[in-house]
């Protein structure tokens, strides 16, 4: 049996507007820290990565119901590119990671709120979208909404992890968000994005906030986000629904980190990312590597620890050095970087 430490919160939530639109939110959290879980129930001491990990499992609290139907919600599945509603959720969880506290006050509450001690306002570096987690992440988001279930494990018994795995990452640890909404009148997939990741972050009624202490375990390096858009039933009604997986993991006794980022326009002079202000296809470049950013102005490079040089396709260019965390590089409105949302190094 292999050791390590599980932490498994897998509770469904539910609540109805007035009629006559009802909708529907339910969310679920599965953590591991260590090689492996398989066949592992027994909770070991903690390591010392992240406080408060440790938990009992409670009861699979999934559905199984009629078949639904689905699109891809803006995915390019053929190349493996992060989607712009993608790359909205990952922004704000990488707003979360690095300022943890505004992210809290964001919502009135305190990072450990319900859970006193067991998290603080540090901020954690943010994590790099990877195309293997994605990928397992996006196919488990279509099963759900194809066949009708919300659960972690899917109907043939595979764990996140082993799904993980066949998608051909091999990690060291890993993590499993999953959050659902649905409407029976028509979903605002922009909202509807931004309140699964409020509903995941702020775990109301969730015990040990197990959604926001994985969105916030430090060691995590990469993330794969799924959403995909299709209708789901539940309790005999027919929703317009929106799923969404995020699969974050560390690879196996990795010694390289990640340079990432997005190139955006603050068109609404807000101060940060939002749907729609990402610039697409634009050349990044890091040292002799280049590539172009996703549909919502993202990047991402793999890199030893060092120093680089990080340009831009308008030329703007920016040392950037990396010693034993990733360094999230934004470039706003063509002239100013923004190193880890303003805080400088880690």
């Amino acid at each position: 049996m292999a050791s390590g430490i599980r932490s498994h919160v897998d509770v469904r939530r539910a609540w109805w507007a007035a009629a006559p639109t009802m909708t529907v939110r339910a969310a679920a959290a599965i953590l591991v820290v260590g090689a492996s879980l398989l066949g592992c129930n027994t909770l070991q001491p903690p390591l010392p990565v992240d406080p408060g990990v440790a938990g009992s499992p409670v009861p699979d609290d999934s559905t199984a119901g009629d078949t639904g139907s689905t699109t891809d919600g803006g995915s390019d599945l053929a190349n493996g590119n992060i989607s712009a509603l993608e790359q909205l959720m990952l922004e704000r969880i990488n707003r979360a990671r690095l300022r943890p506290g505004a992210e809290a006050a964001r919502h009135g509450i305190t990072v450990d709120e319900g859970i006193p001690g067991q998290l603080n306002a540090l901020p954690r570096p943010a994590v790099a979208y990877n195309g293997q987690l994605g990928a397992a992440a996006r196919d488990h988001a279509l099963d759900m909404l194809t066949n009708n279930f919300f659960a972690h494990d899917n109907l043939k018994g595979q764990t996140p992890f082993d799904r993980i795995v066949a998608a051909g990452y091999s990690f060291g640890g890993a993590g499993e968000n999953l959050a659902w909404r649905g409407t029976t009148g028509t979903v605002d997939d922009v909202r509807t994005v931004e309140q699964m990741h409020d509903d995941l972050f702020v775990d109301e009624g969730i015990p040990d906030r197990g959604h926001r202490v994985v969105i916030l375990t430090e060691h995590f390096r990469e993330v794969g986000v799924g959403i995909r858009r299709g209708t789901f039933s539940h309790q005999g009604t027919t929703f317009d629904s929106m799923m969404a997986v995020q699969d974050y993991a560390v690879r196996r006794a990795s010694t390289e980190f990640f340079i990432l980022g997005v190139v955006y326009n603050d068109a609404n002079g807000n101060g940060q990312y939002d749907f729609g202000e990402g610039a697409a296809n634009e050349q990044v470049r890091l040292d002799q590597q280049s590539q172009l950013t996703s549909a919502g102005g993202g990047y991402s490079f793999m890199v030893p620890a060092g120093s680089y040089s990080l340009t831009f396709q308008n030329g703007r260019s920016e040392q950037v050095r990396v010693f034993d965390k990733n360094v999230k590089v934004d470039l706003v409105d063509g002239a100013r970087v923004v190193l880890n949302l303003g805080l400088g190094d880690l």
